[in-house]
C-alpha cells in the first residue's frame, strides 16, 4: 500500500472553482429515447455502448464541449447533446481540451497514444454527432445579469485569497508541530506534513485554479 500524497489547501482550489462552476450550470434530463438516438448517432446502442474515444468499457459521460475553462463557464450546459459515453482514462485525460485536437494528440491516455486502429473512424462519428446535436455556448452572463454576475464571482475570489492566508498560517502550525516533534523519539523519521514547505511555496505562486469537467 502506498501512503496518501502530501497535499496543501491549495491543493483544493480547483475542487472549489467545480463547484462554484456546477452550481450555476444548468441541467436538461433526457428521455430514454433521446439517449438511444444520441448513441445511434455515434454509431451505438445501450446495449452495445463504449468509450467514443479508445472502444474500452465506457465508465462516464464526458461534456464533449468542456463546461469550464479559465476557471470561468464557458457556457455549455449539460445536456444530452453535449455528451458523449466515455472511459475514465480517456474521460481524465481529456480534461477541458477541445476534442479534436487531443483525440490526435500525443497527451498521456489519448486515443493516438493509446494507438486505437480505428481513430479515423471515432473521429468521424463524434463530428456527426456534433453536427447533430448543434450545441451553442450559453451567455451565462448575460442571462444572470452583470452585477449578479460579478458578486458571484468576487465570492470566488474571497475562498482563493483566504485559503492562500490560511496555506500560509499552515506553514507556520506545521514549523511548530515539527520542532515539538523533534523532541520525542523520531529522530531516524523524516517528518513531513500535507504541505511541505517548498511545495507550499510552489502552489501559492502558482495560478493553475482550471478545474477539471465533471467530466
Amino acid at each position: 500500500m502506498k501512503f496518501r500524497k502530501p497535499l496543501t489547501i491549495m491543493s483544493r482550489t480547483s475542487s472549489v472553482t467545480n463547484g462554484f462552476v456546477q452550481a450555476i450550470i444548468p441541467s436538461v434530463e433526457p428521455t430514454t429515447e433521446e439517449v438511444v438516438e444520441a448513441l445511434a448517432v455515434l454509431g451505438m446502442t445501450l446495449e452495445t455502448v463504449e468509450c467514443i474515444y479508445c472502444g474500452a468499457a465506457a465508465t462516464d459521460w464526458d461534456h464533449l464541449q468542456p463546461l469550464v475553462r479559465k476557471k470561468r463557464p464557458t457556457g455549455y450546459i449539460n445536456e444530452i447533446r453535449n455528451l458523449v459515453p466515455a472511459c475514465g482514462p480517456c474521460n481524465q485525460s481529456k480534461s477541458g481540451a477541445d476534442w479534436h485536437r487531443w483525440i490526435q494528440s500525443s497527451a498521456r491516455n489519448s486515443p493516438r497514444t493509446k494507438g486505437i486502429p480505428d481513430l479515423a473512424d471515432r473521429i468521424e462519428r463524434l463530428q456527426r454527432f456534433v453536427a447533430w446535436g448543434k450545441v451553442e455556448a450559453l451567455d451565462l452572463c448575460g442571462l444572470a445579469g452583470a452585477e449578479a454576475w460579478a458578486a458571484y464571482w468576487e465570492h470566488l475570489g474571497a475562498i482563493e485569497r483566504a485559503m492562500k492566508e490560511a496555506q500560509t498560517n499552515a506553514v507556520q502550525v506545521q514549523k511548530a508541530i515539527r520542532k515539538s516533534l523533534e523532541t520525542r523519539d523520531l529522530s531516524d523519521h523524516e517528518i513531513t506534513f500535507d504541505g511541505p514547505e517548498p511545495v507550499v511555496e510552489e502552489v501559492l505562486n502558482s495560478e493553475r485554479l482550471e478545474g477539471r469537467p465533471t467530466r
